[in-house]
Formats: C-alpha cells, sequence, structure tokens
C-alpha cells in the first residue's frame, strides 16, 4: 500500500467513526469526536515516524547505486579493505620467474611465513617460493626461487631479502612486469584503492619496526639476583626462558702453611634491545681466582677472565678461552700449589664440556698449564679433542675430572663417560670411569686401582669440600 492510500484510508475510518455518534448529544459527542482526532493524528505521527528510516534507507540505497553505476566499480558493502590471501597469491602466479620456471615445465609452490613476528604482517603477506621439481629431485641448490612480500594495501610485490638488512630499512625492489601491473589495476579497482592510499601504504616498511644500525647488537645487563656457592657451572638459564644474572663464590681453602684462596663466578644475563638483530651472547660468564698470603688479611687478584688470555688454556697445542667456570680442589700436601680446574663450554653449542686443571705455585707466583687433553687422547688413540680428524684415530670420546694431588704432588684425574647426544652417534673411550696418576714433569700417564682413594690437604672455611 503507497504512502498516499495509507492517509486516504485513515481519513476514511475517522469519518466513519464520527458518523456512528451522530445519534449521541451534541456536548458528548463533540467531546467524543475531538478525542478520535487526537488519537487518530498521534498514532499517525508515530507510524509516519516509525516508517522514515526505512524510506531513508531505501533512497540512499538508490543513490549510491547510480554512483556506482557511473564509476563501474563494484562496492559491495561486505567487500575486504585489505587484499585477500588468494588474491595475494593470484599476483605470484604472475610474477616472471613463476612464468619462467613453469614454461619450462617445473612445478612452482610457495609456502606463506606467518611465524615472523618481527615483520609487518599487518600491511603485508610474505611467502616463500619454491621449485618443487627441485625439491622432488633433491636438487638442494635450485629449490629456493626467492622471497616476496605482498602489501595488502596497494598490490605492491616486492623481493623480500631475509637478512638484518630488511630491519634497517631495506625493503626489496618492487616487481615490475606488464602481466602483473593488469592485474594490480583490477584489484586497486575493485577494493578502491585510490591514489592517495597508495602512496600512504607503499612507504610501509617490510619490518615492523627500524632499527638504528648502531644499536643493533646492544644489549641491557640485568642486574645480579641470585647467588651461590657453585661455581663450576654457574649459568643464567632460570628456565628456557627466564634468564636472571647470578654471581657463586666458593668456600675458603686454606694450606698448611697458611695461604688462602677462594673463586667468584658471575654469569651476566643480557636483554637484547632489538630482538631481531641481535646475534650476540645472551648470558657471559667472568671468572675471578683470588689468593691471600699467610699473615695478610687481603686477597690479591691471581686470574681474571675479562683480562686478554688471562684465562685461555691449551688444548691440543690450541689456545681454548671460552673459560666459563672454576671449581677451586685443594692444596698440595706441602702448602705450596694450589689445583684447580676450569670449565670450558661454548653457549648454544653442542661442543663437549671440559675440565681443564690448573695449578697455582706460591713460591714462583706463576700458573701450571698441563695440555692434559693431548696426552689422554694420545693414551686412548683418539683426535676427539684435536680439532681435526686423523684417519687412524677411533674418534671416541672421554671426560676428564681433576680429583685432586697425591702425596708426591702429582694429580690426581678420573676418566668417564661424557653425556649421552641424541644429536650424533658417540663412541666411547671406556666402559667405566678410571682413575689416573698424571706426572705433571714428564706428562706420564699412570692407571691407578679402581679403588683408589684421593687424599685431602687443604682446609676449607666451613669444615667441607665441595663435590666435584
Amino acid at each position: 500500500m503507497s504512502f498516499d492510500k495509507t492517509v486516504e484510508s485513515h481519513r476514511a475510518c475517522q469519518q466513519e467513526s464520527c458518523r456512528k455518534f451522530i445519534a449521541v448529544p451534541g456536548t458528548v459527542r463533540d467531546l467524543l469526536c475531538r478525542f478520535m482526532h487526537i488519537t487518530l493524528y498521534y498514532g499517525l505521527s508515530g507510524l509516519l515516524i516509525c516508517l522514515l528510516p526505512f524510506i531513508q534507507v531505501r533512497a540512499s540505497d538508490r543513490v549510491s547505486g547510480l554512483v556506482s553505476e557511473s564509476q563501474g566499480v563494484d562496492r559491495d558493502a561486505n567487500l575486504s579493505p585489505t587484499l585477500t590471501i588468494e588474491e595475494a597469491e593470484s599476483l605470484l602466479n604472475l610474477l616472471p620467474i613463476t612464468l619462467e620456471l613453469r614454461a619450462k615445465g617445473m612445478d612452482v609452490r610457495w609456502d606463506r611465513q606467518q611465524a615472523v613476528s618481527y615483520l609487518n604482517n599487518r600491511d603485508y603477506y610474505f611467502f616463500w617460493i619454491y621449485n618443487a621439481t627441485a625439491q622432488k629431485e633433491r636438487d638442494i641448490g635450485s629449490i629456493s626461487v626467492g622471497n616476496y612480500a605482498v602489501n595488502k594495501h596497494t598490490a605492491d610485490v616486492r623481493v623480500w631479502n631475509v637478512s638484518p638488512e630488511t630491519y634497517y630499512g631495506d625493503d626489496g625492489a618492487l616487481i615490475v612486469a606488464s602481466e602483473i601491473e593488469r592485474l594490480q589495476e583490477d584489484l586497486r579497482e575493485k577494493h578502491g584503492f585510490n591514489t592517495t592510499s597508495i602512496q600512504e601504504y607503499r612507504s610501509a616498511h617490510l619490518a615492523k619496526r627500524i632499527i638504528p644500525r648502531a644499536q643493533a647488537q646492544s644489549a641491557v645487563r640485568l642486574p645480579i639476583t641470585e647467588r651461590l656457592s657453585e661455581t663450576a657451572q654457574v649459568t643464567c638459564w632460570k628456565d628456557s626462558d627466564h634468564l636472571i644474572s647470578r654471581m657463586g663464590r666458593s668456600p675458603i681453602i686454606s694450606s698448611s702453611s697458611g695461604y688462602r684462596a677462594y673463586a667468584e663466578v658471575k654469569a651476566i644475563a643480557l636483554r637484547p634491545k632489538y630482538q631481531e638483530t641481535y646475534s650476540g651472547l645472551l648470558c657471559e660468564n667472568s671468572i675471578v681466582l683470588f689468593l691471600a698470603k699467610d699473615g695478610v688479611s687481603n686477597f690479591q687478584i691471581l686470574l681474571d677472565s675479562s683480562l686478554p688470555k688471562n684465562d685461555c688454556i691449551a688444548i691440543e697445542a690450541r689456545d681454548s678461552c671460552e673459560v666459563n667456570g672454576i671449581r677451586l680442589v685443594d692444596w698440595s700436601k706441602d702448602g705450596r700449589f694450589l689445583l684447580a680446574y676450569l670449565v670450558l663450554w661454548e653457549y648454544e653449542s653442542d661442543a663437549l664440556l671440559m675440565r681443564v686443571p690448573i695449578i697455582y705455585d706460591v713460591a714462583k707466583g706463576e700458573f701450571i698449564r698441563p695440555d692434559v687433553y693431548h696426552f689422554f687422547d694420545e693414551y686412548y688413540k683418539t683426535d676427539a679433542f684435536k680439532g681435526v680428524s686423523v684417519p687412524t684415530s677411533t674418534h671416541c670420546e672421554f671426560e676428564l675430572r681433576t680429583e685432586g694431588f697425591s702425596p708426591d704432588g702429582n694429580i690426581i684425574l678420573l676418566a668417564s663417560r661424557p653425556p649421552v647426544s641424541s644429536t650424533y652417534d658417540q663412541v666411547f673411550c671406556l666402559d667405566k670411569k678410571q682413575t689416573f696418576l698424571f706426572n705433571i714433569e714428564t706428562n706420564q700417564i699412570t692407571q691407578l686401582t679402581s679403588n683408589y682413594k684421593t687424599q685431602r690437604f687443604g682446609t676449607w672455611e666451613h669444615g667441607g669440600v665441595p663435590k666435584p
């Protein structure tokens, strides 16, 4: 029913209602008719108010439709303001390299890179394109075609260089080709990307944030929050994701001649300012060995790993400076020699942990650093620590631990199997623990009985000896 007919109907109803009251006395009749006029007036007004939004919407739709048709663009109200993933992939199909490889009969595919949290995933789709044919044939050198980024707001396609340069503002080169340009124009028209918005979003970087190159490797050193009595293997990892700074300090050990010594190890956690570009260590260890002479209360530094090559150890005639821990072992019977071992390992590496003995001669004021791994490599006929493979060697593995001094001043070493690794097949040099006497002067190795007991000659401040 039209709006005009609706009004006429209400008027007819009004007149008919008045006739029905014609027989009613004048005053009452006038009052009743006036009441009905008022009721019908407000009822009709309410109806018009309810219908007004629908009338406006319909009119707006008609006008909008005329504008859209005149411009020749599909303005679907539900259309996404950005490219869909399917539309981005349709652009990859028209890349010159894709067309070239497919013309040669190659199967070209791609994987969307969604796990790169440091990239600008809000404005770009990221893809790795690869040659599936080469992959099937295990031609490793020809698998990767390249990395590409598609701008969701402009339909631009860029070469995405997987390198730290991306985080410094290197956004790669725009792909320009006639086949891809025609599709880009269609997509821009479909989504209503105008010149202003294209220029705005074209300047969007591939990286989520741009990093000053000078600060790319900067990190904050976290303050020490935990103190230990352990000094051999102090690290920053509280769990797999939580790093803290720790300091370990050993008890004081005294010799029969009155010398005293202790060691400190700091493991300082580093929090990178920019995770995207940081390639340094997340934990840095330093060791310090202190000595006080008989009757002197002040301790002096004997060994400080912060000094260049101050903590380096010879292993197979090569300097190894990855010293991260120290363990004081004992004093010699005559109180002249202090025995300790340095603990070497590399963070984020599968390299074996090594414990290398060092001896300090208080009479001469110098360290003795026997290359015990060289002589045990010869003993077990292995190249485990040589750094190079020897065809005639068994390449078996072993682990050494310094136990203490013999009564004549030589050192006692315990050989055992290293921890089992799941990353490679291991061969062990021995089935069970073996105890040896190592002559400091001649480097001769002598196996001792399995029940040999190492004697203790130094005195710990608290009366206890740390377990090796």
